[in-house]
């Protein structure tokens, strides 16, 4: 008759455990990225009335007797580029620590709600560090190094022009312009085109640097160089444009003296095949220069036109125009650009299907902050959580799998997303349901027992 209170108690204790695990899965449905567990109601109850020395039964209660579902859960939509999900079987590497950071040594999960600390790295709530590949020193790509996810430095260095390229078309089907005429911006019928080019001076200056092309034979265009508006380039020295930025002798754009070119664009069949020195003939050879040097030096006496845009420290920059022609077409301006910029402050972060974390800037720049380690194992069974939807390898998890989005099984990484909790809400509500009620008829399983337990004691009298 003992055993029959054992048996009816251990049931109890069975059938309270999965009620237990019931509620978790349910009163969690809201928490990202939680993943639901199944209690295994046979293996407990089978544990809990295993024969025990004395020929008692050992009830084990229900710890350990769960089965995590790491199926992966709806997503939905978040405002914050730091909110991330992830379509496949990766999970999101964390460490408690900024420093020595190893595989070994780290936390996982798919809640993908972060932010950034005061010091700008990415930790989830708990205050754990996101673990990434870290950028290189020119932040334009990732190293193998780990440690912690950390928004770029913040304001970015302006930087000097030192290369340019601007690739044009020139319309040969333009009139000729003696060379008796002198070129006047202000007159439309002395150059034949106008273009410009943006550079950047060391403190992060924008200047520019305006190229008036004056056809002076079928195949042949003189190019002057005119800075801010303020001044022409003087005559070249050793193939470089000279420019001293300062304020002409008279009251307008241009000196007493009329602007002189800088340079001579040579074409054959349309195509450009030297940019030599003004006044000077070609010859033909197997390659010719199709670059330009600049030299622009600040106002070392004359008030400039405009102070705004005055230097503050020379500046020397090469332009190529490789790709450059002179076709039967309206002028067009087929690329252009350089390699300087202003400062910039951090605006935002985004983050690519690879993990990839870039920042950027106001200046328009874009650089690498990292890129995300996922991790998996082969055993998702063994995993040991630590604390709320994170876990940590095992001996029965084995060794994390590691990688980066897009690539093998780990999945793509979507940013302004949440995985929600794979709870089903319905079937948990069922299963709450059946184990109630197979608690209530465990408990007068009991009740029977007493009776009869009663009925014996009442016989003996």
């Amino acid at each position: 008759m003992s055993s029959g209170f054992s048996i009816g108690l251990n049931a109890l204790q069975t059938n309270a455990g999965a009620i237990e695990v019931a509620s978790k899965n349910i009163a969690a449905s809201n928490v990202v990225g939680f993943k639901s567990s199944e209690f295994l109601f046979q293996e407990a109850l089978s544990r809990s009335m295993q024969p025990a020395q004395g020929g008692r039964f050992a009830p084990t209660g229900s710890g350990g007797l769960t089965r995590r579902d790491y199926a992966a859960g709806s997503s939905r939509y978040s405002a914050s580029p730091l909110d991330m999900s992830i379509n496949g079987d990766g999970m999101f590497t964390l460490s408690l620590a900024k420093d020595n950071v190893t595989v070994d040594t780290s936390y996982f999960t798919r809640n993908g709600q972060f932010l950034t600390d005061k010091n700008g790295y990415i930790v989830n709530s708990s205050g754990l560090y996101l673990v990434g590949y870290q950028p290189n020193e020119n932040l334009d790509a990732v190293t193998d190094q780990l440690g912690p996810m950390k928004e770029p430095p913040s304001p970015m260095a302006a930087k000097a022009t030192s290369e340019a390229n601007l690739a044009i078309n020139l319309d040969a089907r333009k009139e000729v312009i003696s060379t008796d005429v002198a070129l006047d911006n202000q007159y439309p019928d002395t150059f034949s085109h106008v273009t410009q080019l943006s550079v950047y001076d060391t403190v992060g200056k924008q200047h520019t640097i305006s190229m008036y092309f004056q056809k002076i034979s079928s195949r042949e265009f003189d190019v002057y160089v005119n800075v801010d508006g303020q001044v022409f380039a003087e005559v070249p020295i050793d193939g470089t444009a000279q420019v001293r930025v300062n304020m002409p002798n008279s009251d307008t754009v241009f000196s007493d003296q009329p602007p002189v070119p800088v340079a001579r664009f040579t074409f054959d069949k349309g195509l450009l095949v030297n940019i030599g020195s003004p006044g000077t003939e070609y010859v033909s050879s197997a390659s010719g220069n199709l670059d330009l040097s600049f030299s622009l030096t600040p106002p070392d006496k004359d008030k400039p036109l405009d102070p705004s845009l005055v230097l503050d420290d020379p500046s020397r920059f090469k332009v190529s125009f490789v790709g450059s022609t002179s076709f039967a077409s309206s002028f067009e301006v087929k690329s252009s650009d350089q390699d300087g910029y202003g400062a910039g402050s951090l605006t935002g972060m985004t983050i690519d299907d690879t993990g990839t974390v870039r920042g950027q800037f106001t200046n328009g720049k874009t650089v690498v902050a990292g890129q995300l380690l996922l991790a998996t194992f082969r055993g998702l069974g063994g995993l040991k959580e630590v604390s709320a939807n994170i876990y940590q390898g095992t001996d029965q998890s084995g060794v994390a799998l590691v990688g980066t989005g897009s690539s093998s099984i780990f999945g793509q990484v979507r940013s302004n997303s949440l995985e929600e909790a794979n709870t089903d809400m319905a079937q948990e509500l069922v299963k709450l349901m059946v184990q109630q009620r197979n608690y209530q008829a465990n408990a007068q399983s009991i009740r029977a027992q007493m009776e009869t337990l009663t009925t014996t004691i009442d016989v003996t009298r």
